[in-house]
């Protein structure tokens, strides 16, 4: 346990402060930190071929997949509707390149098993062949076609994988696991195939076996993989690199990440990275599906079990629940003050994936009202500040595909009830479905006037300042104020090295607030109505109801003196990680270098930097030999690049 590291700054002499030449500038970025994602189902977006609607089948469907009037199978939708015709005005890429988006999200493209009357695998989370297309959606010369298209316009593609598991062929008699007979070849490749590459312990809620029902049971009964097994990752390794290197894919989310074995990551990322560097792609990012809304289990699968980056719940909940008024700017504060303990040398929160709505948990346009009834009298203005905040603040921003065009849910909004159809509905519920700044759409199609829709308005518009200001881009990230229902945050970019203002009001009344910035210069607006004033570095705004606001300095930002105090650390007992914080004095945006030497070792090594104050870092006991102590150094940057050295201080691990 990390309790057990115990800081010995009051047993260890201050030694001469660090001074050695400043480390170029590093913030740990995965290749889609930049980006702005549309996650999509292919089954649900668009209709480009119907011959391929009954799976090769001519009258009916040989694998009982395809009822568009059934939310649980495959309703036509398919890889030639999504690409479209590749050139402007079209309804496919196109269309979502032109809203402003850079990548796109495919749920799984690989064959499922066949489907009963309870439902098929539409969603591609049940697949059998891991190694093609499934019929529904196309062929691999239609994905390959996609791809040609999405290089064509620039957008990068991210695929939806399953590692954990396979769709349901492994039945049980009693707690023995068997193939049917019908079934011992059934999954492609063949190593899919063989009983001993699974734990066969029964389900997730009621397993049988050694070790933790969450990774080794089934999961709804889904063929649950041994994936601590050699044979398996390096399996996985074959399967998905070959994705990569047929089709481009720059990135991958890991679907059911909390579910595989604790070193799964470990073992099977690198094999992942090596393949996409064999084709070019250098900077390819993992990012996994790890369902829980407390940040400090979420940094657990960063630091410990080594997934590059994961999705963020912690902010859906938080985002959605201010946005709706539910809670105050001090919540999103305390959720911000907890990302610093995603900082390491390899890592940061600024490469969390975003989101406010997906295809489990439902719509933002639902969960925004399902959080404050009261929400629902203004949802349209709640939703534009919901999405302003994904794009403003950290991270990677996803948008769930027809969030865009105002789709909400009906029923309990989630899982099937939040995979609606782009094109013309066959389920009654969704023609009458209400919608987000829209009339339900009734038999028509969600791409009629889609363009100028509001939402679709707003989002292209927070796109187009993303790609203009840099800072705006998943910069870096200071509060100014977090107090009532305001929210002021400063962004900036250490290249550009201009600051912006960056407000959000979750009231139906507008706020002022004053709050010192780092620069005593002129402002103007890039978003929102707002007055604003200037006194020195003081900055007064009002922000309108329900509205978010974007302010720019005018000119770069001048060097601000750093004087630094005395390193700090303290037991943080909630993670069991140790707390280093480097206090200073300035009134610039800086940043602080954190380094660690071993005991034994003659080598620093980079601990992480810190963009945003307070300055620290945190430091995992597993990562050090116990009983052995771990010098710790830091050195502070403004904005210029002048320095100046903390001096340094010892801990012991035990």
């Amino acid at each position: 346990m990390f309790k057990k590291l115990i800081a010995g700054i009051a047993l260890c002499a201050l030694v001469i402060p660090y001074s050695a030449a400043a480390q170029d500038l590093v913030k740990p970025q995965v290749g889609l930190s930049k980006d702005v994602i549309y996650f999509v189902f292919p089954d649900r977006y668009r209709n480009g071929d119907t011959t391929n609607d009954l799976a090769g089948g001519s009258t009916v469907d040989p694998t009982s997949g395809y009822d568009p009037t059934s939310t649980a199978h495959f309703h036509g939708g398919d890889l030639k509707g999504l690409t479209g015709t590749c050139q402007p005005g079209d309804d496919g890429l196109a269309r979502i390149k032109a809203l402003g988006f850079t990548a796109v999200w495919m749920t799984p493209l690989v064959t499922q098993v066949n489907g009963t009357t309870a439902g098929a695998g539409y969603h591609g989370y049940w697949g059998k062949d891991f190694l093609n297309v499934d019929p529904h959606l196309g062929t691999n010369e239609d994905l390959l076609a996609l791809s040609a298209c999405a290089k064509k316009l620039g957008l990068k593609l991210i695929l939806d994988i399953v590692t954990n598991h396979t769709g349901d062929v492994i039945q049980y008699a009693d707690r023995t696991a068997f193939l049917p007979e019908d079934q011992k070849n059934a999954k492609n490749p063949a190593w899919l195939n063989k009983l001993d590459n699974y734990h066969n312990a029964g389900s997730s809620s009621s397993c049988w076996g050694e070790g933790r029902c969450e990774q080794i049971g089934d999961f709804y009964s889904l063929d649950d993989l041994a994936t601590e097994k050699p044979e398996v990752y390096q399996g996985w390794v074959d399967v998905y690199g070959q994705w990569i290197k047929k089709y481009g894919f720059e990135g991958f989310r890991v679907d059911t990440a909390r579910h595989v074995d604790d070193k799964f990551f470990i073992n099977w990322s690198p094999g992942i990275k090596s393949a996409a560097q064999s084709v070019g792609i250098n900077n390819f990012t993992i990012f996994g599906e790890v369902w829980d809304i407390n940040p400090m289990n979420l940094v657990t699968y960063v630091r410990e079990k080594k997934i590059e980056t994961v999705l963020d719940f912690a902010f859906q909940r938080t985002a959605t629940q201010f946005s709706a008024g539910y809670s105050d700017a001090s919540v999103l504060a305390t959720l911000f003050d907890a990302d610093d303990q995603y900082t390491t040398s390899i890592s940061n929160a600024s490469n969390l994936v975003t989101f406010l709505g997906n295809h489990d948990m439902g719509r933002v346009g639902f969960l925004i009202p399902a959080a404050q009834t009261s929400a629902k009298n203004d949802l349209l203005a709640r939703t534009k500040l919901a999405h302003a905040l994904m794009y403003f603040s950290r991270g990677i921003p996803t948008v769930y595909y027809g969030d865009e065009v105002g789709m909400t849910g009906s029923g309990n909004g989630g899982d099937q009830r939040a995979r609606q159809n782009m094109f013309e509905t066959k389920i009654a519920a969704w023609k009458s479905e209400a919608r987000v700044g829209s009339e339900p759409v009734g038999d028509g199609n969600s791409f009629t006037n889609s363009a100028n829709h509001p939402l679709a308005l707003y989002i292209a518009e927070l796109a187009k300042l993303r790609a203009t200001y840099p800072a705006l881009a998943n910069g870096q990230m200071q509060i100014r104020s977090a107090t009532g229902n305001t929210l002021v945050l400063s962004k900036w970019d250490p290249v550009e090295k201009i600051e912006y203002l960056v407000a959000f009001n979750n009231s139906k009344q507008p706020s002022k607030v004053t709050v010192n910035t780092s620069s005593a210069v002129k402002w103007k607006s890039l978003l929102g109505a707002s007055t604003f004033s200037n006194k020195g570095n003081a900055v007064t705004l009002t922000v309108p109801a329900f509205d978010a606001v974007v302010l720019q300095s005018s000119s770069v930002m001048s060097p601000a003196k750093i004087t630094p105090g005395s390193l700090k650390t303290r037991m943080d007992f909630l993670t069991g990680m140790l707390e280093v914080s480097a206090p200073l004095k300035s009134s610039g945006l800086n940043r602080v270098e954190f380094s660690v030497r071993a005991a034994g070792s003659t080598k620093w090594v980079s601990a992480g930097t810190d963009f945003n104050s307070p300055y620290r870092v945190y430091l995992s006991s597993s990562d050090y030999k116990y009983g052995s102590k771990v010098s710790i150094r830091a050195t502070a940057f403004n904005i210029k690049g002048e320095k100046v050295a903390f001096k340094q201080i010892e801990a012991v691990n035990k």
